[in-house]
């Protein structure tokens, strides 16, 4: 082994605190970049591999009534591959307890394959006869339903009994949503089931057409002209909604999804590997200029200036080497974990993990170039490096004056051990620069995340207790006319009651378009309480629609825009309206009208297909025999809201510790740089009578400065990673629009002056272990 290799491992073994402190930083970001990039790409995959084994559909379509013939006849025309008719209707489900409302989705099935949308069975016969149904893994999961258990469906006002003869996931429910306003599966309360062709139709009367079509295409970029043609040609059949696969419910979920994940492992791990990057430069020039003799030496002995920087970048390289490859082995064994987690909590039943070595590849690489970079920045004025001059000490810097040593009245009333710590920062201003930012960084991203974390709890409050007041959602089967809620008045006291309209329309604004659930509501509704985005109280209006704010930014329409209301009901024109109003809503993505001004304009007068109600009864109870209606309660959504944020909360736990983690290594690595590079200093402070308690009060006084500084700037900090977080994972489903409470703000604080206490404390001893005689003896001269 060469000599200077030998001496590239003592360096290692006398700078082995910093070592592993940016060896951890490397190790950390590499780690997110390679765990969430490959879950992100095996999410991808096995999803996209499901889709093709399922033979997922491209478009659907729901009219009124399709004749079946339609099938073969739509074959061959604008790009159309397959179609396939189905009757889709939702029912209600019978329990044990006549009190639960519980509500399951009804498709008709080939009785041995479809043609798209196939089926994964998990257990059980797929082959069905009259009487047979197969059911969704997730509600069998969540009822304990099993191969072989009877089932009883109320269809129509009838009860009829069903077999079970399997279980399976469907690729069109892989995150099982009943529709866009309940936000959140909850498969307790709703499933889906699947029923022999022929059979569901008999008893459940369709006079023999169909509610549904599935689509697939020969090209995906055909998507446009093919649902444009079904919408011209289909219009006789009363075409509703015409959807294509990126806009489908539980695809649409999976895709946001997916690109959270890619935008995630593309900008935490930077953070980590500049931080890394900076922190190797200051080593590394800290560690040139106390061994500037000893270059000298290799200098006059014939060693060039490429030969000694190599020695040096040599460190750099094993760090990023090491790192690089320990991130990436601990990331992508890791993924495999993070991708099944999120099979499940999908229900995607193909787990597609593979070992991408091309990106542990890029991982080392990435790591090593960064810490080559910053290495040969850090090691770059070697070659000012004069052998001769080098035999001298190098001259100390010519001491100046601070700026408040200029200030007597102040100057001469700070304590002694004070001057000391207040002369050093100032003299050490990149020192106190990266130490400040990296306490601005941890306390900047736990602002960030304890605002999440509090974020998810305060949206559903607000939206159920704030903006939607009612207790209980009642939907009907169908419309109904408006003196329908006479009758309910009857069977049940309540403080309010109001008609609603619940009808999906497609909502076009230029070229920009969404097909979302507009809600029509009495005029002086009170069961909605309207803000702008400014939070100033906003009135339903007579005429014209209010769109939630992130429906609007989808559309880039504002206050008094005309936009296009495509009407998906048979019958019924579409029609423009007015903008008059944007209006804040933190879950769900809607428009809202006069129910009077709807019916007027896209539906017909004086009908309504539910109502909002506040009441202490049982509502289920009470109107156990309204046979077409379904209940839905706050207390219902509270619960599966609960269930899905157990979720959100362990991976925030997570960021947390990611966060503070950068903080910990920064302030202690820097502490012991410092503590190296002062041991002449603080023997002297030792021999005119300091103790090492002092000494050491002194290094956190420094840093206790750096980090007030330091939580001043990260909190703005945090305001902007806040805002540019709610700007980037606003979705359909979530519009993260809460200000930051002062809560969150102190929380922040806290958590932040822990880890760095504890960096603090890990440097206590290693002041207590130094010989401060042996510093005094061995001064090179």
């Amino acid at each position: 082994m060469k000599k200077l290799d030998k001496r590239l491992f003592r360096m290692i073994k006398n700078t082995k605190g910093q070592y592993i402190a940016v060896l951890a930083i490397i190790i950390t970001g590499i780690f997110v970049f390679t765990a969430v990039s490959n879950s992100s790409i095996n999410l991808s995959d096995s999803l996209d591999d499901y889709y093709m084994e399922t033979n997922f559909a491209d478009i659907f379509v729901t009219a009124s009534g399709l004749p079946e013939k339609l099938e073969s006849s739509l074959v061959g025309e604008a790009d159309i591959k397959e179609a396939e008719a189905r009757l889709v209707f939702d029912t209600p489900f019978v329990t044990d307890d006549n009190d639960e409302d519980v509500d399951v989705r009804v498709i008709s099935v080939d009785k041995y394959e479809s043609k798209i949308n196939k089926l994964f069975i998990k257990s059980g016969r797929r082959t069905l006869s009259d009487n047979d149904v197969i059911v969704i893994e997730q509600f069998a999961a969540a009822r304990n339903i099993n191969v072989g258990d009877e089932i009883f469906l109320r269809i129509n006002g009838r009860q009829y009994k069903f077999n079970v003869t399997a279980v399976a996931s469907s690729s069109e429910y892989a995150y099982m949503m009943e529709n866009e306003q309940t936000m959140l599966p909850d498969p307790e309360k709703f499933g889906v089931v699947y029923v022999e062709e022929d059979y569901i139709r008999k008893i459940y009367g369709s006079n023999g057409s169909f509610n549904e079509m599935l689509i697939t295409t020969n090209n995906d970029e055909s998507l446009d002209q093919t649902k444009e043609y079904l919408e011209d040609n289909l219009e006789k059949y009363g075409v509703r909604r015409v959807i294509k696969k990126q806009d489908q419910l539980s695809n649409g979920m999976l895709s946001q999804e997916i690109e959270g994940l890619e935008m995630m492992s593309k900008s935490v791990p930077i953070i980590f590997l500049i931080f890394a990057a900076i922190m190797l430069t200051t080593m590394l020039s800290r560690i040139v200029k106390k061994d500037r003799t000893s270059i000298g030496v290799l200098k006059a002995l014939g060693f060039t200036d490429f030969e000694i920087m190599s020695h040096y970048l040599k460190y750099a390289a094993s760090v990023g080497i090491i790192g690089g490859t320990f991130g990436s082995l601990m990331g992508t064994a890791l993924s495999g974990v993070m991708t099944n987690y999120y099979l499940v909590f999908f229900n995607i039943p193909m787990l597609t993990v593979k070992v991408y070595y091309y990106r542990i590849l890029i991982s080392v690489l990435l790591s090593l170039i960064f810490c080559i970079i910053s290495g040969f920045w850090g090691v770059r004025n070697i070659v000012k490096i004069n052998p001769a001059e080098s035999m001298k000490p190098e001259a100390p810097k010519k001491g100046k004056r601070i700026i408040i040593e200029n200030i007597k009245i102040v100057w001469n009333h700070v304590p002694f051990s004070w001057k000391i710590v207040l002369r050093n920062i100032f003299r050490e201003k990149k020192k106190f620069v990266f130490i400040g930012a990296a306490v601005a960084i941890t306390c900047g991203m736990m602002v960030m995340t304890i605002w999440m974390v509090d974020i998810i709890d305060v949206m559903f409050n607000r939206h159920y207790d704030e903006f939607m007041k009612a207790e209980y959602n009642i939907s009907f089967n169908g419309f109904q006319n408006e003196d329908i809620k006479n009758e309910i008045a009857e069977k049940i006291k309540y403080r309010n009651m109001e008609a609603r309209n619940e009808v999906p329309f497609e909502i076009e604004n230029g070229k920009k378009s969404k097909i979302i659930s507009i809600i029509g509501l009495e005029e002086n509704t009170v069961f909605y309480g309207f803000e702008d985005v400014k939070g100033n109280p906003v009135r339903l209006p007579s005429s014209g629609i209010l769109l939630s704010s992130n429906l609007a930014s989808s559309l880039d329409a504002r206050v008094g825009d005309e936009v296009l209301l495509k009407n998906f009901m048979p019958g019924h024109d579409d029609g423009y309206v007015t903008v008059k109003g944007i209006i804040k809503q933190s879950l769900g993505i809607n428009g809202y009208m006069n129910i009077d001004y709807m019916n007027e304009n896209f539906l017909d007068k004086g009908v309504a297909n539910g109502v909002y109600i506040n009441t202490d009864d049982d509502v289920a109870r009470s109107l156990n025999d309204m046979k077409t209606i379904t209940i839905m309660s706050k207390d219902d959504l509270r619960g599966a809201f609960e269930e899905f944020t157990t979720v959100t909360a362990a991976s925030m736990i997570f960021m947390v510790i990611f966060s503070g983690l950068l903080g910990f290594v920064i302030v202690y690595s820097m502490t012991l740089m410092s503590i190296n590079e002062r041991t002449m200093e603080f023997s002297s402070l030792r021999v005119m009578g300091f103790s090492k308690s002092e000494i050491f009060n002194m290094l956190v006084r420094e840093n206790m400065i750096m980090t007030v500084l330091g939580i001043a700037a990260g909190i703005p900090l945090g305001m902007w990673l806040v805002d540019y977080m709610a700007k980037t994972y606003t979705t359909d489903i979530y519009t993260m629009n809460e200000p930051i409470t002062l809560n969150n703000i102190v929380v922040s604080i806290i958590l932040t002056i822990i880890f760095i206490v504890l960096a603090q404390l890990m440097t206590y001893a290693k002041v207590h272990r130094l010989d401060f005689m042996q510093a005094l003896k061995s001064r090179i001269s």
